[in-house]
Parts: C-alpha cells; sequence; structure tokens
C-alpha cells in the first residue's frame, strides 16, 4: 500500500468516526433507553417493544441521517472544525450516558405530582460536576492526540458503547420477558351506566382519599356527612399496600402478592381465580371493570363486558414518540434540563388504539363526573356490578370543588378530596333518580390513605358503604377493619346484610392488621409492617422483619 492510501486510509477513517458517533447517540437516546425503561417497567406500561420498537427506529434513522449531514458539512467546512464537532459529540454522549446510568437514582418519580426542585439541589452538583469531569477529559485527549488518533478513539468509545449498551439491552429483554406480545384490549366506557332494576353490586373507588383527611373536613363541614346518608363511614381501615397497582387486584381478590413471581402472573390468576367474581359470575350478574392502569390480559377479562379486543397499536404516533423522548431526557439529560422533560407515563393510556365505535375508559375525575351529569342512565333485568375507579384524590391536585380543571400550583389535597365529594354526590343522585339506588349495594372507598409528609402514612383509606334498601342518619364506625376482611364483608351484602354489620369487629376491639410497604417504582423489595393501634397512626406500626423482594 503507498503512502498515498495509507494516508486516504487514515482519512477515510477520521471521517467514519462522526458516522459512529451520530450511530451510538442515536441508538442510546432512541433505542436504547425507551426500550430499557420498558424492559425493566413491563407492568408500569400496556404497550410493549413491538409496538415500541418501530417508531422509534424510524426516529434513530432519522437522528442518524442528521447527525452525519452535520458532520460531513463541518467535514467541508475545515479539518479542525471536524474534530472540534467530534470532541463536542463525544462529551455530549458520555455525559449523556452517565446523567442516565449513573445519577438517575436520585430523581423524584414521576407519579404526577408537581416536582419541587429545589429539594434536588444536590444532584443539580453531582451533575455538573459529572459534565465538567467528562468535557475535561475529552478537552485532553484532544490537545494531547493528533487528529486520526483522537477519531479512532471516538470512533472505538462509539463502537465499544453501542455493543454493551446491545448486549446489556438484549440481557434486560430476556431477563424481562421483553420478547413477549401483550393482548389487544382495551378497557372501554361501554354500559358504565347501565344498571338493573333487580340487584346491583357498585364500587366506587377514589383514589388515594385518606381517611382520616376527610373525616376532618366533614367535621368541619358537616354537610358533606349528608351525601353519605344510609352509608356507615369506617375511618379505621388499614389498608394492603401503598399504591394503586398491587392495591386493586387484591381488594377484588383477597390474594396476597409476595414477590414470589412475575407480578404480571399474580395479576392475571388474581382477576381469574377471584371468589368474588366468581360469585358474581355465577350470579348472573353483567359485570363491568372500569379500571385504567390495568394491564388486561386473556386471563378472566372475558368476564367484563367493558373490556374489548382491539387492534394493536398507538392512535398518535407523534405523542407517543414525543412522550418517550421525554421520558428519555428526564432520565439522561443534564440536571437543568430535566424539568423541561416532565411527562405522566400514565398518559400513555390515552394514546391507545380503541375499538372502533367505542371510547376508551380514563380515570379523570372531569370524564366521570361529565359522563355522571350527561350520560342516560339505563335501567335493565339483569343484575350488575360496577367497579369504577378513577382518580379521585390522587396528585396532580388539578381539581376545584366543582371538578373543574384548575392550575397545578394553586391546588391542594383537599380541593381534590372536594371534587371527590362532589361527584359522589352527583352519582348517588343519579342512581336515587334513576331508581336503583335502594336496590344496590354501593362501597365508596380508597385503594389507599395519603400522606404528603410521610411516604408510609398511606395505609388508612376511606371506606363507606350501603347494603340493599338500608335507610339510615351517616353513621361512622372505628372498629379495627382490613382489607382483609373484604372478601367476607362482599359475601355477606350480597346476602343482604347492612353496612353496619359486614365486619366482625366492633369499636374498641385491639387487632394487629397486616400491610406490605414499598417504594413507588420499587415494589421488587416489600416489607411487612403490623399496625397493632389506630389505623392512621403511623408511629405505632412496626416492621416484622419480614422482607419480600424478587
Amino acid at each position: 500500500m503507498t503512502e498515498r492510501e495509507k494516508t486516504a486510509g487514515k482519512a477515510a477513517g477520521s471521517k467514519m468516526a462522526g458516522a459512529w458517533l451520530c450511530i451510538a447517540v442515536c441508538f442510546m437516546l432512541f433505542l436504547y433507553a425507551p426500550l430499557e425503561l420498558l424492559f425493566t417497567n413491563q407492568d408500569e406500561f400496556w404497550f410493549d417493544a413491538y409496538i415500541l420498537t418501530p417508531p422509534m427506529l424510524v426516529v434513530f434513522a432519522a437522528g442518524c441521517g442528521c447527525g452525519i449531514l452535520l458532520f460531513a458539512l463541518l467535514g467541508k467546512l475545515h479539518e479542525k472544525t471536524y474534530r472540534i464537532g467530534l470532541a463536542a459529540g463525544l462529551t455530549g454522549y458520555l455525559g449523556l450516558y452517565i446523567q442516565g446510568n449513573f445519577l438517575a437514582e436520585g430523581l423524584p418519580t414521576l407519579d404526577g405530582e408537581l416536582i419541587d426542585w429545589s429539594l434536588y439541589s444536590g444532584e443539580r452538583i453531582k451533575s455538573v460536576i459529572a459534565w465538567a469531569a467528562v468535557a475535561a477529559v475529552v478537552i485532553t485527549l484532544f490537545c494531547k492526540l493528533r487528529g486520526e488518533v483522537f477519531a479512532r478513539v471516538v470512533r472505538g468509545v462509539s463502537i465499544g458503547m453501542t455493543l454493551m449498551l446491545g448486549l446489556t439491552l438484549l440481557t434486560l429483554a430476556v431477563t424481562n420477558d421483553g420478547f413477549s406480545k401483550k393482548p389487544g384490549m382495551s378497557v372501554t366506557t361501554e354500559n358504565m351506566f347501565d344498571m338493573s332494576r333487580d340487584t346491583n353490586f357498585v364500587i366506587l373507588l377514589l383514589d388515594a382519599v385518606d381517611a382520616q383527611t376527610l373525616e376532618g373536613m366533614m367535621e368541619a363541614e358537616p354537610e358533606y356527612q349528608d351525601i353519605f346518608t344510609d352509608f356507615t363511614f369506617y375511618n379505621n381501615v388499614v389498608a394492603a399496600y401503598p399504591y394503586t397497582q398491587h392495591s386493586i387486584p387484591y381488594i377484588l381478590s383477597g390474594s396476597w402478592y409476595e414477590n414470589e413471581k412475575a407480578f404480571k402472573e399474580y395479576e392475571k390468576e388474581a382477576y381469574a381465580s377471584s371468589p368474588f367474581l366468581e360469585t358474581m359470575e355465577n350470579a348472573g350478574y353483567r359485570m363491568g371493570f372500569y379500571e385504567a392502569e390495568l394491564l388486561p390480559d386473556n386471563g378472566g377479562m372475558g368476564r367484563f363486558e367493558n373490556i374489548l379486543s382491539n387492534d394493536r397499536g398507538v392512535e398518535d404516533t407523534w405523542a407517543f414518540v414525543r412522550w418517550q423522548m421525554l421520558m428519555t431526557g428526564f432520565k439522561y439529560a443534564p440536571y437543568d434540563l430535566k424539568r423541561f422533560s416532565f411527562v405522566n407515563p400514565k398518559a400513555f393510556s390515552t394514546l391507545k388504539i380503541t375499538p372502533e365505535g367505542k371510547t376508551l375508559f380514563t380515570p379523570s375525575n372531569i370524564a366521570f363526573y361529565d359522563g355522571v351529569l350527561h350520560e342516560e342512565l339505563r335501567i335493565g333485568d339483569q343484575k350488575c356490578f360496577r367497579f369504577i375507579h378513577v382518580d379521585g384524590g390522587h396528585v396532580p391536585f388539578i381539581y376545584n370543588e366543582n371538578v373543574e380543571e384548575i392550575p397545578e400550583e394553586s391546588g391542594s389535597y383537599e380541593d381534590n378530596l372536594r371534587a371527590c365529594l362532589t361527584m359522589t354526590k352527583a352519582y348517588l343522585k343519579k342512581l336515587r333518580e334513576g331508581g336503583v339506588y335502594d336496590n344496590s349495594v354501593i362501597i365508596v372507598m380508597a385503594d389507599h390513605g395519603y400522606n404528603w409528609l410521610d411516604p408510609h402514612g398511606r395505609q388508612n383509606p376511606a371506606f363507606f358503604v350501603k347494603g340493599v334498601n338500608e335507610t339510615h342518619d351517616f353513621a361512622v364506625s372505628d372498629a379495627p377493619v382490613s382489607f382483609e376482611d373484604l372478601q367476607e364483608a362482599y359475601q355477606r351484602l350480597l346476602n343482604g346484610a347492612d353496612g353496619g354489620s359486614v365486619f366482625d369487629w366492633k369499636s374498641g376491639d385491639q387487632r394487629d392488621r397486616r400491610f406490605l410497604f414499598y417504594e413507588y417504582l420499587k415494589e421488587d423489595y416489600m416489607v411487612e409492617y403490623i399496625q397493632p393501634g389506630q389505623a392512621h397512626d403511623t408511629e405505632a406500626m412496626y416492621e416484622t422483619g419480614n422482607i419480600f423482594s424478587r
């Protein structure tokens, strides 16, 4: 090979460094990051890799094309300009990698709550130090190495890290069942306001309504108590889990999940083998399950008349891609840019393709309230079971007492609870006016409590209940009740019991009640607590030493 050929080869290799860097950056941001998030949070998203990958491949290809074109233009301008571009690109690539893979643990969770970024100043300092260190290393290499040597370093780092991330992604896919295809099923609003002139069993679940907080509001404003005439309010209830995902299958099945298997396997079995649901089905109830966070599976879902098959895919591909990129930005962007990358992962449920002519169920308080006010209540002969889960008191705090959306910064938890009371009042009024209130078992409850000062203080949910043809003034009981008692309570209600006699426990009884705590998005590590005192008393709870982890 002649000297000219060697020189030409080195020049070509140098030019290829820019292309490899573009491929590396785009692979990490547009393929690795969203797929890694999906594989490690399979139970949080309704879509799978087969739905996620095609649009992100388009973004990957477009990003590579634009990046390669940019480096080609830099090369045309001047060789040094091209090398400066390589240095800047390598700095950005390494900085993003470190930010997203080593500095993400201390970030706030994306649960819809307004983020106070001033609480994370330590994360900002770590971010600045990391980016400064990366920039110093790259600048040193840029100054010390010849142009073609520096280009080879960039190319080697790009190829090596891409292979490493690719192998990591493959491992995550294998270990997290990433190659499975999720069924195309949607939770619709179909028949939500269909009721029976025979018998109805209604569970209206208002998310994150804390019993103690709500009771304080009802004592301060007694007119709220009038909403629950005929009901018994149990203010001393201990839930099962601190968050919705595990609480709802437990509420309907009575089966504990202790990380002994994949959660989606448990969820499938819980709904498919629930004694309560089986009893309702055998008794001939039309069953509706209005739960937006449900990951519909074939197991047990066919019994619900509102869960329908649909085409797999997304309604709005651009919004789907944009939200994926925002979530990537929240994890990988430098600290001061993260606040512009906020998206609530629950929003993805609104992008699922809906069966033709149907409406996708959404937990929005406003959507439910609008339905209560404007949808026709259709009365039939067959008995009906309705389980309806709406946002209730859950963050973000964007509802006022009239169930209107307000700016999050001006809202409060109490405002959300007032919206809950308004919705409940309107729903009960609708049932009364439709002539199906008296012949209905009605439970108004929360899946867990809420405490904005202590994440452990979510064990005391609100619970109201009335039986068929039950009439009396609003009643309150401080009997030590647990979600472990729900299955027997349901059966007693089906047998004609009133709300005040569905539990064996009475006021003044002492009892140890179980609660499994975990941190949000860290459900693979559960800690068992016992509550020997009043449900709301977090200080009375103690750890048993039992840990359930995967």
